[in-house]
Order: structure tokens, then sequence, then C-alpha cells
């Protein structure tokens, strides 16, 4: 439990951390790709050891490592792209919907339990995902980031370009829910000691790679500009990144079933940042976004029992 909830503190503080990003004139994209070099570096100074090397390449591990990276800034690139055509709403949703790949797929190819209490809190999670990020007129910050200026008659054309792109937040699901099975199945099938960080150094050493060489491209297109302060904020970032990977395989392999534990981290997550939002920064949430926070409540103490 203590990983579980060390877990979902550093994924809480990775959101507040990416909510100043604006404020500060941060890149997000460069900061993230920082962000895992920082990591790599926090395992580094946690093993005393580099911990990549080229006879990671014979463990079990590394071909769940190097596609685990691909989705890692796939996932990032196509969760930007839904907040862009869709809204902020629609992509936390649909990220925090991978439970309904998750879940069956733990229930299914592992053979954990499906009780009652268990069935009744991942449909409560379902509901309170939703109505957590219900979109509130009284807060600016849960509305919809969307291209909603368009003049009254540009109306139909902007409803066609977004059933056009429709395929976008749809990745975005589907690739949350690859990590978290991708991550399960290293975890059941024992394909790495849950306590040895040198795992997720590679998954993040290849996400690292891969969004350097997309950076390296936008910087000699100029479609990027190279500044120090994306670097420090990837540092800032990266630091709790790090710890809840750690985290969250440490508690994967403390025991709890998949099943349960995803919909808790995911909507425990949720519950926490929402609940931080409005006493540090001071939004205001509406009676639906309260209403999914007491389900939110009611889920995880269904799916713990």
């Amino acid at each position: 439990m203590l990983y579980l909830l060390l877990a979902v503190v550093c994924s809480v503080l990775l959101g507040f951390i990416f909510k100043l990003f604006p404020r500060f004139g941060i890149d997000g994209f460069q900061a993230i790709v920082f962000n895992y070099f920082t990591c790599v570096c926090c395992g580094w100074l946690h093993l005393g050891y580099f911990p990549i090397a080229a006879s990671n390449t014979g463990k079990p591990w590394f071909p769940f490592a190097l596609v685990l990276g691909l989705v890692f800034v796939s996932g990032f690139n196509f969760a930007a792209l839904t907040v862009q055509f869709f809204g902020v709403t629609v992509s936390q949703i649909m990220q925090r919907m991978s439970i309904l790949l998750t879940v069956p797929f733990a229930i299914l190819f592992y053979n954990e339990s499906a009780s009652a209490g268990k069935i009744a809190g991942f449909m409560l999670a379902l509901a309170s995902i939703v109505l957590v990020n219900w979109p509130s007129q009284a807060n600016g910050a849960l509305m919809p980031v969307t291209d909603t200026a368009e003049k009254p008659g540009e109306q139909k054309p902007v409803v066609q370009k977004r059933r056009l792109l429709i395929w976008i937040p749809i990745l975005t699901w589907l690739l949350a829910g690859i990590l978290e099975i991708l991550l399960l199945r290293v975890q059941k099938e024992a394909l790495a000691d849950p306590n040895d960080p040198v795992f997720i150094c590679n998954v993040f050493g290849t996400a690292g790679t891969l969004g350097f060489m997309i950076t390296a491209a936008g910087w000699l297109g100029k479609r990027m500009i190279f500044s120090w302060r994306n670097v420090a904020a990837g540092i800032v970032l990266g630091i709790p990144n790090y710890g809840s990977m750690l985290f969250l395989r440490m508690a994967l392999g403390s025991g709890m079933e998949g099943s349960s534990f995803f919909p808790v981290v995911n909507v425990a997550i949720i519950f926490t940042t929402t609940i931080g939002a409005v006493w540090l920064f001071h939004e205001r949430l509406s009676r639906y976004n309260w209403f999914g926070i007491a389900l939110a409540v009611a889920a995880i103490g269904l799916i713990s029992l």
C-alpha cells in the first residue's frame, strides 16, 4: 500500500508541474524529452552505476523496454493532439479510460478475480473519471481548450473536422491501455525484478532517444527553439516521474492484482489532483465534479475490499 500511495503522490506532482508549464513559457514536448534523460540519471544515482548497457539486450525484458519507450513518446504526442483538437477534458478521460483494456486483460489472461464488489467498483471508477473531468462553466481550467472561437457559420466545418480526426483520441486511449498491459505482462511473467530500476531506466532511455531525434529535427527545421528553461523544466519533471514509475512497479510487484491496481491508481490520481487543484490553484468544481469525487472514493473502497 505504501508503494501505491507513493506512486499516486509522484503522479499528482507531475500533473501540478505540467499545470505550471504555460505560466513559465515551457515547451511541454521538449521538457518531456529532457525529463526522460533526467529519469535515467536518477536511476544512475539510485543504482550507483549507469543502467543502460549493451548486455541488457539479452535480458527478457529488453523488447518490452523498447516498445514501452515508443509507447511513451507516441502516447504523449497523441494526448497533446487530443487536447489540441478535442480539449483537455477528452484527453484526460481517454487516458484514464485505459482501464477498459487493462482490467479485462488481467481477468481474462491471468485469471484474476472478478468479484461483484470489484465489478461494481470498476463501473463507479469509469463514472467518476467522466464526472470529475466534466467541464465546469465556473472553472476555465476545466473547460476544453479547443478552437471554440470559430464563427457560428464556421462551426459545421469544425465539427466535421473533429469527426475526421476521431482516431486521435482513440489512439490516445489505446496507447494508454497498451502501456498498462505491457507493464502488467512484465510483472506477471516475472521478466524483471520490480525492485530493480534497470528496466524502467531502459524504458526512459529509449523514450528519451526517440524524443530527442524528433526534437533535434524540430530544431534543425526551425519548428522548435532550444531554451535552457525547457531543460530545467525537464529536470524538475523527471524526478517525480522516475519515482512514479519506480513505485508503480514496486506496488505491482507487491501482490495486488492488476485488475484492482490500475483502477485504484487512476481514480486516486484524479481524486488527489482535483482536490489539490481546488486547494492550491483555487479551482472551482461543479456539482458533477464533486459527485465524481464521491464516486471515486466509493470505487476505491469497493475495489480494495
